[in-house]
Order: structure tokens, then sequence, then C-alpha cells
């Protein structure tokens, strides 16, 4: 069983978790999934009738709706969970549900991403973002059989965690070591799109977002999803939604 990238996860909430002298993990059916990354200490829980023991430095993703409950203390479990919404497969394509982290790299990301939640600073896109990037790092450390898909998912999240920042495709062939129509071509074979075209989408559906629900201009949203020049923006906009971006001011 593994964790889909096609339809991509939908972020929910995220938080620090801190259990506290003789607390034992909530005995639920939960409507979403979560992703533990523990930090310290062990947890213990039982789901589906099977029991679960995971220690600092490994993951774990709980599927929504399997029944889960509380059974031995644990030894002061400390852990990042990231609620979201996702699709599972028995293929061998996708995040395997439990594995390893190097936490110095996951950590900074996770306190930035908790704070960004917690503040309110971010809009779904940017905290999807982030839940992606710390999904590109898991699957990197646990790499699956199929290789193209695997860098093809690596791709698109890589696209998905930066789609405000220039992102030629000589930097993704040099960041996964591979040929730059050899790129194109597994991407799109997995996506559809090429990943220029992929990166477009994002900012487009993300300009759409901010346009239906802020109150930025159009020049600021623009700049926000990575335009510098406001024409190509605004051609981009066009083709994509089919009517220009002043028509969706809020």
């Amino acid at each position: 069983m593994v964790l889909q990238f096609t339809p991509p996860p939908q972020f929910r909430i995220c938080a620090l978790k801190r259990f506290q002298k003789d607390e034992l993990h909530v005995t639920r059916h939960h409507a979403n999934s979560v992703l533990i990354l523990m930090t310290d200490g062990i947890l213990r829980f039982r789901e589906d009738g099977k029991d679960v023991e995971l220690t600092a430095g490994e993951y774990y993703i709980q599927r929504d709706r399997l029944f889960q409950e509380g059974v031995r203390l644990g030894e002061m479990p400390v852990y990042y969970y990231i609620e979201f919404a996702g699709n599972y497969s028995e293929q061998d394509e996708g995040l395997t549900l439990r594995g390893r982290f190097q936490p110095r790299r996951l950590l900074p990301i996770l306190e930035h991403f908790e704070e960004l939640y917690k503040t309110r600073r971010a809009n779904p896109f940017l905290l999807n973002s982030y839940m992606n990037r710390i999904f590109s790092e898991l699957w990197s450390a646990n790499p699956r059989h199929d290789e193209t898909a695997h860098v093809a998912g690596l791709i698109r999240n890589e696209l998905e965690a930066r789609y405000a920042e220039p992102l030629p495709l000589s930097e993704l062939s040099r960041r996964f070591g591979y040929a730059e129509d050899y790129v194109i071509r597994i991407f799109k074979r997995q996506y559809g799109l090429t990943p220029h075209r992929y990166q477009i989408k994002l900012r487009i559906e993300h300009a759409r977002w901010l346009l239906e629900n802020t109150s930025l201009s159009v020049q600021e949203v623009s700049d926000a999803v990575g335009y510098r020049d406001f024409s190509a923006f605004y051609r981009a906009f066009r083709a994509h939604c089919g009517n220009t971006p002043g028509k969706l001011l809020r």
C-alpha cells in the first residue's frame, strides 16, 4: 500500500504534538489521513487491529477511516503531524506508508510550516507547497522500484513547492541527474504536460484563488505567482481560464 500523488494530496492542518505523562494516543475513526514524523520518544497505538510502535526518525501515514486506539504508554513521544486528504493504491508507485527520514533536513521545514499555519500567514497553495516538499523529501529517502514514475513525482513535487520561482529545465536536469529531453519525456508521460506547462498551470490556479479570495490587485497577484512580465501573466491567465484576470477581482 502506498500514498499516491495523482491526484495530489490536499493539506488540512499541521502541528507539533508533545505527549503529557500517562497520555495515550487518541481512540478514533478519523476522517483525514495523518502523516506522523517522530522527533523524540516512542509512540504506540493500534491501527486496524495491528500494533504500531514508532521511534525518532520514523514517519508513518495513518490512513483515513481506519480505527485507531491508544494502547501501552509510550515514552513521552514528540512528533509533527500533518492531516491531509489523500488516495492510496496497492500498486508499486507512490510513498510507502512507513519509513525513515532525516530530522536534520526536515525539522527546519516543519518548524516554518507549523509557524505559517499557526499564524495564518499562508494561503492553501503555499501550505500545500510545504506539504509537497516534505513528501518529496520522504520519497527521496524511501525510493520505489518504478524509477521513471519516481523521478517524475519528485519533479512534480519540486515544481509545486517552488511554483513562483524561476525554475528552468536546466536546473531540473542538474537537480535530478537526467538530460533535459529525458526530464520532459518522463514528466509528460506521467502527467500529460511538460514541466514548463505544469508550472504555468500551478501559477494560474494560484492566481485565480488570490483574485477570488483576496483584495490584491491584478499586478500584485501577477508578482505573487512569479511573473516579472505582466503581459506574460495576462496572456497565460486568459489562455488557461478563458477570461481576463480583471473579471475575477474580488
